[in-house]
């Protein structure tokens, strides 16, 4: 990996949880909309949530030298911790395959009121014909489409917010998920949720910056980055609530009010960033795989069952699934956090005893 400037460190982070379930809207909607003016005090604490987890997983990686996941998550050297942690990671991106099937089919029927099954069915189906051909020749069109989905969900954005069409309904009363229950448990849940896509990103970009200034000013502004489009986000979502909570796509219905246009081309890159995501992380799932004879069969099944369990629709697995990996997501900050100050006192102590 070549050395990376802070501005490509920017663009990474926004890079990786800009993602499909950040667009649709939905996720925002679920953890800070619901909560009204709340919401923007969950969005502001979450944001200071990945600055400072970013700032710590630099300084381990800068310090040990690593990206490896076990040792940026864990504290304790031992390898079957790091397998657990592995494996965990594993299971959480088998379970993107279930949100992204469910968003797919949530996103045509919105659209243009084509079964849920079809809509799903072709993710799951695309999915598994990319990770069982050359994933690495498709993973480059990947990266060409989350700069696209940036463009114009910024523009749809802010468009929307400009428009400001006006409440259509109630302002406040709306129901929180079960699982992030209030504005303060919502925010961490929110934050450890994408922590966990970030962890390798972090890792990686932390050992590969030109230098330490360049790793710092990446992480801090490429996380503040995302905390702005976040609340700017929010808002658009607020301009008028009762419409927002109704869509299991809000941003899309928005953008179906501002023009036929920017609602076609939304939709577009929408069902492409659907695909990406499921389709990557649904490849990191079956590297776990052992190469044996029935490994295709393994996949395709997994695939299948994917689907079946996405049919329970895109808004409960934002409610139950999303905190579910919130929760597990706390678990690894609190490691990351101890693995922080252990490695911190090593560094001071290493250095106390070479001034002496």
């Amino acid at each position: 990996m070549k050395k990376l400037n802070w501005l490509e460190i920017t663009t990474l982070y926004i890079g990786v949880i800009m993602g499909a379930g950040f667009a649709s809207g939905r996720e925002c909607w679920q953890f800070f909309g619901v909560f009204g003016a709340k919401g923007y005090l969950g969005a502001i604490a979450s944001t200071a949530g990945f600055i400072i987890l970013a700032c710590m997983l630099t300084y381990i990686a800068r310090s040990k030298g690593t990206a490896d996941l076990g040792r940026l998550i864990s504290p304790f050297e031992n390898s079957m911790i790091d397998g657990i942690i592995g494996w965990v990671l594993v299971a959480i991106y088998y379970s993107l395959i279930i949100a992204m099937t469910a968003a797919g089919g949530s996103l045509l029927n919105q659209q243009f009121g084509i079964s849920k099954v079809i809509g799903g069915t072709v993710i799951a189906v695309l999915s598994v014909v990319t990770v069982l051909g050359d994933f690495e020749r498709v993973s480059r069109v990947f990266r060409l489409m989350i700069p696209v989905l940036f463009f114009i969900g910024v523009l749809t954005i802010l468009l929307t917010i400009k428009a400001d069409f006006g409440q259509s309904g109630a302002v406040t009363g709306y129901k929180a998920g079960r699982m992030s229950p209030n504005w303060v448990i919502s925010s961490i849940v929110f934050m450890a949720y994408n922590s966990l896509g970030m962890i390798t990103m972090a890792g990686n970009t932390a050992v590969n910056a030109k230098n330490v200034k360049n790793a710092y000013a990446g992480a801090v502004l490429g996380t503040l980055c995302l905390g702005s489009l976040t609340i700017l986000l929010l808002r658009a979502l607020h301009t008028d609530m009762a419409f927002s909570s109704t869509l299991d796509l809000p941003m899309l219905g928005f953008s179906a009010r501002l023009s036929p246009v920017l609602n076609v081309i939304y939709a577009i890159v929408l069902y492409g960033a659907v695909y990406s995501t499921g389709a990557s992380t649904y490849y990191g799932f079956s590297t776990k795989i052992p190469d044996v004879k029935y490994k295709k069969y393994i996949i395709v099944s997994g695939a299948v069952i994917g689907l079946l369990i996405g049919f329970t629709g895109f808004k409960n697995i934002v409610e139950f699934l999303y905190p579910a990996q919130g929760y597990v997501g706390i678990l690894f900050i609190i490691l990351i956090v101890i693995n922080y100050f252990k490695e911190l006192t090593s560094t001071s102590s290493k250095y106390t005893k070479y001034k002496l």
